[in-house]
């Protein structure tokens, strides 16, 4: 036990002064003579012991009252020497993920614990609190409800080594606070090794946020499956968890407008295809739509399918150069072919890809520019000349640090080494091919190391070698020496080296993963790109190049949507935003109480356990009582012990 006024404590030694007023009256007895000597006596005894009795007893019953009434100023109290000064420091954790949107006993999720803790923030003192996507620290009740009113979804959902280590961040280093964690959450099953675990520095507090409805759909992809000059087919996946319903209206809208509507029938394994066929053009603010009683946020998939932007193709050598006229065609690209003797400077430098088709000679000056463009992510490409001028064309590759050609072999070989996982046929086949029709050549140069081999001969020579946007083909291709033109790997080689310049346009990027995005666009010094939506506009890290930019993205755009491309009011592109769909999943942990962690069902719990963990156990009114109590015992003694 404990005092918070010990100095209180030396009144005690004030007992001593009733104890000298017992011992010590000043009152004597006077002797009376009475005729019946025998029963007097016995009457004198008896009163003098009872007397005695009820002296003693007013003398303990006052001792013990003042004592309880010194001990109850003192104010004592139970629990540690140094528990009434410990001060209380409180982290919150709140989950505002998209799983938060479900409906449970009392409401949404997340607003049931955002309205569980504006009823149940202490009045007093300073909290922080962080969710997936914001934090604050230490601020006071007043502000932080104001803040809790603004709280909306995040696409992001933080693991639990990840929230444990933002909690420990936030909670002071000050060694003499009582800290706790309060976790407000409906602990989503995430990866298997995030297991729950209490902090080492604090007292843990669970609160499961806990749905009602375990059954959700959601629009998990879409994709174009089959393309032509008039018409295009869109294919939509969804996936059910739960019980999958029947007949699911499925709607593509473009903006405001209904393209087309189908019905989904899920399968055993509760996923379902749609397929949408639209017309070739541009759906710039697609977006697919289901109604269910689930989740709100995977109810809709954004797309974006803009119209393209010719990829400027320039080749150098006239010669042999119908084929890839026949590939690099309109609108997807805009081709441009130079003899080898007069090369236009001015349109090479707005080139996305230089093809050099079998110059005989690399002159310097075209050296140079070619390694200013390479600077600038272009894509080159060289086939070499039977008549190559081995010197230009060795010191050429030296600029790039490439292998050159040591000399030409006169022997025939075949094609018959694929690389399926290079990026220009990474979506070509569908499964390693071993018999097809190898394409041959009947002379090749040399090359000592060749490392990036994308496609090599039979005896493990590289045909085509790639290295940092730079390929290089070790032989002619020309009629004479090659039949490559004429074998099914000439038009996917060279139009996906094309369509690598520039990045493919996908339908929609996912947030909270890193992305960079190749766009066609010139700017001029001081020109930057914005993306906007009408609520949110943002300015992304991007590097500008000689005819196209490269745009990073890494945090923004924060919410799922369409964004547009502004290069100052003019709109180059439409992007369209999509959160992952890992939380449609509507598994969740079992989260149960241990030695570490605290589990409570509600917030108002919490801060209850934490309050009474922060106060002592004052034991002043109990000696108030017992005073009253002896105070009435005495008058008890004076009026009836007689």
């Amino acid at each position: 036990m404990y005092f918070r006024n010990p100095e209180l404590l030396y009144a005690l030694f004030l007992l001593v002064i009733p104890v000298l007023v017992h011992l010590f009256q000043l009152r004597r007895f006077r002797i009376e003579k009475f005729t019946n000597v025998k029963f007097l006596k016995k009457a004198v005894q008896q009163t003098r012991k009872s007397s005695t009795i009820k002296k003693w007893l007013i003398l303990f019953t006052r001792l013990l009252l003042l004592a309880s009434l010194i001990i109850a100023f003192a104010q004592p109290y139970f629990g540690t020497s140094a528990a009434e000064d410990q001060s209380q420091e409180t982290v919150v954790y709140l989950d505002n993920s998209y799983s938060m949107q479900v409906k449970g006993k009392n409401g949404v999720l997340l607003k049931q614990g955002i309205q569980q803790l504006l009823e149940t923030l202490p009045p007093d003192g300073e909290i922080s609190l962080f969710t997936n996507s914001e934090q604050f620290k230490d601020i006071s009740a007043t502000s932080l409800r104001k803040k809790l009113q603004e709280i909306t979804y995040s696409p992001e959902q933080l693991s639990w080594k990840t929230i444990s280590l933002k909690a420990e961040a936030l909670l002071a280093e000050n060694g003499s606070s009582a800290k706790n964690f309060i976790a407000i959450s409906d602990f989503q099953q995430k990866e298997k090794d995030d297991s729950l675990s209490a902090l080492p520095s604090a007292r843990t507090f669970l609160v499961p946020a806990k749905p009602e409805n375990l059954n959700n759909v959601a629009v998990d992809s879409a994709f174009v499956s089959e393309k032509s000059p008039d018409q295009l087919t869109l294919k939509v996946l969804l996936k059910a968890s739960g019980k999958a319903p029947e007949g699911l209206p499925v709607s593509l809208y473009n903006g405001s407008n209904l393209l087309s509507r189908k019905t989904a029938n899920f399968d055993e394994e509760l996923a379902a295809e749609v397929d949408f066929s639209i017309p070739s053009g541009p759906v710039e603010n697609g977006r697919i739509s289901i109604e269910d009683n689930g989740l709100e946020f995977d109810n809709q998939l954004f797309f974006s399918i803009n119209a393209p932007s010719a990829i400027e193709v320039v080749v150098i050598g006239d010669e042999n150069s119908d084929f890839l006229s026949r590939i690099f065609t309109a609108p997807e690209f805009n081709l441009q072919v130079f003899p080898e003797e007069n090369v236009n400077y001015n349109e090479l430098s707005q080139a996305n890809l230089v093809i050099l088709n079998e110059v005989r000679n690399i002159p310097p000056s075209l050296n140079n520019q070619l390694v200013q463009l390479h600077g600038e992510n272009v894509f080159l490409v060289v086939i070499p000349s039977g008549q190559a001028d081995l010197q230009s064309y060795n010191s050429f590759f030296r600029e790039f640090g490439l292998q050159g050609f040591s000399n030409i072999v006169q022997q025939e070989r075949l094609i018959t080494d694929i690389s399926f996982s290079h990026p220009v046929y990474a979506s070509v086949f569908d499964e390693k091919v071993q018999n097809f029709q190898y394409p041959k050549v009947q002379s090749y140069f040399a090359i000592n190391r060749s490392p990036g081999a994308v496609l090599s001969f039979e005896n493990g020579q590289p045909f085509l070698i790639e290295k940092d946007n730079i390929f290089v083909f070790s032989a002619p291709i020309n009629g004479q020496n090659a039949n490559f033109k004429a074998s099914p790997l000439i038009v996917p080689t060279f139009y996906n080296i094309g369509n690598l310049t520039i990045s493919l346009p996908q339908l929609y990027f996912s947030l909270n993963e890193d992305q960079k995005i190749s766009l066609q666009a010139q700017l001029g010094k001081d020109e930057i790109l914005k993306l906007a939506s009408p609520d949110y506009s943002f300015i992304p890290r991007q590097q500008s190049f000689q005819n196209k930019v490269e745009l990073f993205l890494e945090n923004d755009p924060p919410q799922p949507g369409h964004y547009e491309v502004l290069r100052d009011t003019a709109v180059l592109r439409t992007l369209a935003f999509n959160a992952g769909r890992s939380e449609s999943q509507m598994r969740y942990r079992e989260v149960k109480p241990s030695n570490d962690l605290l589990v409570q069902q509600n917030v108002p719990d919490v801060f209850e356990e934490i309050k009474a963990t922060g106060e002592t156990a004052a034991l002043w009114k109990w000696f108030v009582i017992f005073a009253l109590i002896l105070l009435l015992t005495e008058m008890l003694i004076l009026k009836f012990f007689k």
